[in-house]
């Protein structure tokens, strides 16, 4: 790895897939913290605004690194985008489905509506039906899928049984539309063993060939780490730095600090550190991208699409 003067402070710009919040505090407190300075690197976060993704600035050539769910970066790769995973942040899977209290085993998911997250999103739950031998396309004795955006509209108007989300963002969403998630069954897929891997960090494929782009994304990635291991050691570091931000300011603490185990929780930092990708984890997405939807969201498997390159460089 290049030492911190030879990187003389390079300039970063990382786009993450949401402003200063739970699922991206561990970031916030590295830039706070001054831990990016300290590594080399003038490092500017970003986040995308309305519909865009993360991705999008990254193959733009707007930012030099990106923050995604892997189902949309494969799917986005196959597509002909020349990006490359290059850490893993989030060791575990965090997507689930909220139901009502009389869908008390997944079984009872019959003759309900379930919202689904697609556009990339959808294997795991297709994959969780398929092994529950239920069908998944409408009609008596099955399970309608309605596709669900982003957040509780189709659940709060009784159109959905079930929503699809986060467990970092259940908490603060069902509190925000004043339904007690007490009571609720969460079904988690990383625990169904569907899960798709989550939050990883992404660059261009081109820049990975570039000695003086990896040491800098290699430093950029241990800031990260000292910054989430800080919110893994003092939980209350990282609530006070999101309770002082007036988008979180008036949320319940209880609520908040729900929030923040729950990424604690996907990290998994007593595992080991973290940027290492689980091959068997990475194989099982694969796996489910290219079988568990009736669209599958892959047509073949992904070739070069994972480089281990900046965490060996990393310290």
């Amino acid at each position: 790895m290049l030492a911190r003067s030879v990187l003389a402070d390079s300039p970063l710009a990382v786009a993450l897939p949401e402003g200063l919040s739970p699922r991206t505090v561990g970031f916030y407190l590295a830039q706070d913290k001054g831990y990016f300075t300290a590594a080399g690197v003038a490092v500017t976060l970003t986040a995308p605004s309305g519909d865009r993704r993360s991705l999008d600035t990254l193959v733009q050539k707007k930012v030099d690194l990106a923050v995604e769910l892997m189902p949309i970066a494969l799917k986005r790769r196959e597509a002909g985008e020349r990006i490359v995973h290059v850490a893993q942040i989030f060791r575990k899977a965090g997507m689930e489905v909220v139901c009502r209290p009389t869908i008390d085993q997944p079984a009872d998911l019959k003759n309900h509506v379930v919202g689904v997250w697609f556009g990339g999103l959808e294997s795991a739950f297709y994959a969780w039906i398929s092994g529950l031998s239920l069908n998944p396309f409408g009609g008596p004795g099955s399970v309608t899928v309605l596709r669900q955006n982003y957040g509780l509209e189709a659940f709060q108007r009784l159109q959905s049984d079930c929503a699809t989300t986060f467990s970092y963002a259940a908490p603060l969403e069902f509190a925000a539309a004043d339904i007690p998630l007490q009571g609720l069954k969460q079904y988690r897929y990383q625990e169904i063993g569907q899960a798709t891997l989550e939050d990883g960090l992404y660059a261009r494929e081109a820049d990975l060939a570039k000695p003086d782009r990896v040491a800098a994304f290699a430093a950029f990635l241990d800031a990260a780490r000292r910054g989430w291991q800080l919110a893994h050691v003092s939980p209350k570091t990282a609530f006070d730095l999101l309770h002082a931000d007036p988008k979180f300011a008036s949320v319940d603490p209880a609520v908040l600090r729900q929030a923040i185990d729950a990424v604690d929780d996907l990290l998994a930092l007593d595992q080991g550190p973290m940027g290492k990708l689980d091959p068997d984890a990475y194989d099982r997405t694969v796996n489910l991208l290219l079988t568990a939807a009736p669209d599958p969201v892959l047509t073949r498997a992904p070739a070069g699409a994972v480089s281990d390159v900046v965490v060996k460089a990393a310290r």
